[in-house]
């Protein structure tokens, strides 16, 4: 009997301190043993919202974000969401037809004018003909806005080659590149592109606000 009572009370007295301890952890404590599932936050439109969608429209380098959580030393995470209208590529190959030819087409939805394009030849076949235009650097010879591009030499002598391949990439148009701009404690924050400049297509930015301690 006494063995029975002493159980109980060891018992009752460790209940007493779990409880205890239990009420001076902070509930915002993640490292609890049995914490399962993912943690939530306040995504729903509201003034106190910690998470959200906000659409960058075409035409727009930055966007409004209004939440009265945003603190000047938040920790703001984006990402983008969006679904890429048709043939919008940010970087791919173009082949030149012929050893007659002196310029190749890329398409792509994702080119406007202004735009940098970085272009590189890739070729491992054997020259054919001697061309003007065999050690000519390339260049952007036109653009068609949301259409295309045409690549051709520098001096518009075929380049000689069997077959050739040209790289090319548009970092521009990388639709990845999302920021901060600004953050108004207590009202909002601004994000937008890190080149501050357009896109052609309305993309829509995940975020999330964290609050630094």
């Amino acid at each position: 009997m006494k063995l029975k009572h002493l159980a109980l009370a060891v018992a009752a007295a460790f209940a007493t301190f779990a409880q205890a301890s239990h009420a001076r952890t902070p509930t915002e404590t993640l490292f609890r043993p049995l914490m399962r599932g993912p943690i939530m936050t306040k995504a729903g439109s509201a003034a106190n919202q910690w998470a959200g969608r906000t659409t960058i429209s075409s035409g727009s380098a930055s966007q409004v974000v209004s939440t009265t959580q945003a603190n000047s030393d938040s920790l703001i995470s984006l990402v983008a969401q969006c679904t890429m209208p048709a043939a919008y590529v940010v970087h791919g190959q173009t082949s030149f037809a012929n050893s007659a030819a002196a310029s190749a087409t890329a398409s792509t939805s994702a080119v406007y004018s202004g735009y940098a394009i970085n272009v590189s030849l890739l070729t491992e076949t054997s020259v054919v003909s001697a061309g003007a235009g065999i050690n000519a650097p390339l260049r952007i010879n036109s653009i068609v806005d949301g259409v295309s591009f045409a690549i051709s030499t520098c001096n518009s002598n075929p380049l000689g080659f069997a077959t050739a391949v040209a790289n090319w990439e548009i970092p521009r148009a990388d639709v990845s590149r999302l920021r901060v701009n600004t953050i108004n404690p207590g009202n909002y924050f601004v994000i937008g592109w890190a080149d501050n400049v357009a896109r052609p297509i309305d993309v829509t930015a995940m975020w999330e606000i964290r609050r630094s301690s």
